[in-house]
């Protein structure tokens, strides 16, 4: 299958951003939607490196891992933002093809939680007025639980994620359309 745009991934960090100690907090309660805001707007959620009891207890790991980890001076961003917004071609596909929204956030988690070792949890959020298209915000926490080093992600790093994220969804279709011709008689 032709490698294809199904969506964007964002890097939502910006200068200065989630620095304050509540602000894992914060963000994980808007991503989950457990902050009671637009709660409609949720769709599922669920995370890579956590045990997903509850939100509150997601919120303990992700401390729980800063904590872990001691550094010389300031400790600066507590936490990532990043943003998958599927396009309207990625939305089709997925309603045309009845696909698991939420298998593919997932495995968008453990790509993140792979590559650099951070807890990640994610949110699936239905169109609103603030974004026009479904889309998966990623609560990911700032330190890798190996090393305690920072996670830091650049543009190329940014743009080479994008890449895989499609290819999740790329490689779902293909995995859909081959179960499809399996089944059918000859």
């Amino acid at each position: 299958m032709d490698e294809k745009n199904f969506g964007i991934y964002l890097n939502k960090d910006k200068r200065g951003a989630y620095c304050n100690p509540d602000a894992p907090e914060k963000l994980i309660r808007y991503v989950t939607r457990a902050s009671g805001e637009r709660k409609q707007e949720l769709v599922s959620w669920g995370g890579a490196g956590v045990l997903e009891y509850s939100v509150e207890s997601v919120i303990d790991q992700f401390y729980f891992a800063q904590r872990a980890h001691t550094r010389r001076g300031n400790f600066g961003r507590c936490i990532n933002h990043a943003l998958f917004c599927f396009s309207p071609e990625g939305e089709y596909a997925i309603a045309k093809n009845d696909m698991d929204v939420d298998q593919i956030a997932r495995q968008m988690a453990r790509d993140i939680f792979e590559q650099d070792h951070c807890q990640v949890v994610y949110g699936i959020h239905a169109p609103d007025n603030a974004e026009p298209h479904l889309h998966i915000h990623f609560a990911i926490n700032a330190v890798n639980y190996r090393t305690g080093g920072k996670r830091r992600e650049n543009k190329t790093q940014t743009r080479d994620r994008n890449q895989r994220l499609n290819a999740i969804i790329s490689n779902e279709l293909s995995e859909k359309y081959r179960k499809l011709t399996v089944l059918e008689p000859e």
